[in-house]
């Protein structure tokens, strides 16, 4: 009996460590975290202007102002960047015929646009464009909205004609950028 009792002693104890085998997970190893990412890339900020030269306006040197429009600029943020920001800017070289000067302003006009509600521009209009070179702002849209946009305008360049001017073509580089 002795031995029958072994018998079943051992088989429930091999029994009880088997069913705490199975029943119990196993100790956990360790666990890790990757962070995986996907990155999308936008297009271009691009500024386009007229191709010169572009003759404003023709008057006599008795006019007190001369104005014309410059043909249109545009400016288009193809990155879909949020906020949809930037700043457009404008400088001129004086207007000289020689050593003579005439003094200019620049209107930007009517602006219209895309992507951005105008009610979102910054728009500094008339600007002057002294006789020395200058980098004045022009536009400067922000729209917490994102994505991509563009706005386009055309100038009006007035020119102040001072007593005792002379004839002949006055001329300036207008240059306008974008970051």
């Amino acid at each position: 009996m002795r031995h029958t009792l072994r018998k079943i002693t051992t088989a429930l104890l091999g029994a009880v460590v088997l069913a705490t085998a199975t029943a119990l997970p196993a100790a956990a190893a360790g666990s890790g975290n990757t962070t995986a990412n996907f990155d999308l890339t936008g297009g271009t900020l691009d500024i386009s202007v007229p191709a010169g030269p572009v003759t404003l306006a023709t008057g006599a040197v008795t006019s007190s102002t001369l104005s014309g429009q410059l043909g249109s600029v545009t400016v288009t943020d193809n990155r879909s960047v949020d906020p949809a920001s930037w700043t457009a800017s404008v400088s001129a070289t004086p207007f000289q015929n020689g050593t003579h000067t005439l003094a200019a302003s620049y209107d930007t006009g009517v602006v219209t646009s895309t992507g951005i509600p105008i009610s979102q521009w910054t728009i500094t209009t008339p600007l002057t464009l002294s006789t020395t070179p200058q980098n004045p702002v022009v536009l400067n849209p922000t729209w917490p909205g994102g994505g991509d946009n563009t706005a386009t305008w055309n100038p009006t360049i007035t020119a102040t004609i001072p007593a005792g001017a002379i004839s002949g073509t006055y001329s300036s580089v207008v240059t306008h950028s974008v970051i």
